[in-house]
Formats: structure tokens, sequence, C-alpha cells
């Protein structure tokens, strides 16, 4: 068992074996499932999603990475096992979902990155207002004559060799235009 798995399992001390998990679902912030004919459910707040955009390049959704753990931890104060679980259900179903569940990430590690809020999908494969996309290309310039600008001068009192400043400007304008 993988050492997520082991950590999960921290705390569980007793199981009964004839219990029978179903219908086990882990969402974010929520795992879910029936025992034998009991609903039982345990929730966590997620890790924020600015936590996991910023870590993005650590996240191995295949292996149960105790870096990735103490990156969360030391670095973020977020702990990849949440620190404590609303527990809705008796006392033996919970600890009946907690080994299925540690079972399902020793499986599948990233079922407990899914429940921390993780999501594995790029950022280009969802909409996340925090993250940009591409730029829409730019319309084409418009096109003015190039001595439109100084000509919305006006005369500028400004005396030159060749006439008044904006008017020798308009000439410069009409010169490199061509």
């Amino acid at each position: 068992m993988g050492p997520w798995a082991r950590a999960w399992l921290t705390g569980v001390r007793h199981l009964k074996v004839s219990d029978t998990v179903s219908a086990l679902r882990i969402e974010p912030s929520l795992i879910t499932a029936i025992v034998n004919d009991r609903p039982v459910s345990l929730s966590a707040p997620p890790i924020p999603a600015g936590v996991w955009a910023a870590i993005e390049g650590h996240v191995t959704t295949d292996r149960q990475s105790e870096q990735l753990a103490q990156l969360l931890e030391h670095t973020w104060e977020e702990p990849l096992l949440p620190p404590e679980l609303v527990r809705v259900g008796a006392e033996d179903d919970v600890a009946a979902v907690v080994r299925a569940v540690a079972e399902e990430i020793d499986r599948d590690p990233s079922a407990l990155l899914r429940f921390r809020g993780y999501d594995a999908r790029s950022a280009a494969d969802h909409d996340d207002a925090w993250r940009g996309g591409d730029l829409p290309p730019l319309p084409p310039p418009a096109r003015r004559p190039p001595d439109s600008v100084p000509k919305r001068f006006g005369t500028s009192g400004i005396r030159t060799a060749d006439g008044d400043l904006v008017e020798t400007l308009i000439h410069a304008y009409r010169a490199f235009g061509d």
C-alpha cells in the first residue's frame, strides 16, 4: 500500500470484515457510498484552485508522491490529507468507507487528488477565469492618409524655413508615405 493510502487509513482502528461498500463515489470535497444498504458520506474543504495552479508541474496523478504531500503541507500549508473529515454515518460504516477509499487511492492515486479539488484537465480543457487564453487576432489597421494626423492639429504658429511647422510635417508625412 502506498504512502497516501496508508496515511488515509490513520485513525481507523477497527473494521467489520463483513461490511460491504458499494456505490463508492469520490468527487471534489465529497465521498459518498452505501455500506450494507446504509448511506455514508465524508467531506472536507478542497485545496484552493490557486494552489493547484501554482504547483501544476509537481502534480502527477499516477503515483502517490510523498514530495507532493510535503510541498502542499510545508509550502502552502494545505495538507493533502484533510486534518478533519465531516463524517455522516455509523462509526463502523464510516470505517468501511475509509478502508474502501484507501484501496481506491492505492489503485488510482488521482482519487485523492480529485477529492482534494485537483482537476487533472489542462487549462485549455476548461474555462477558468484565472487563466488566460489566446488573444483574438487584431483587426486590420484602418488606413488613413499619412498627413491626417498633423492636419488635425491645424497651424501651430511655429515658423520654420519651409513655413508653419504643421505644414512642414504634412510634406514630410507625404514624402515618407510614398
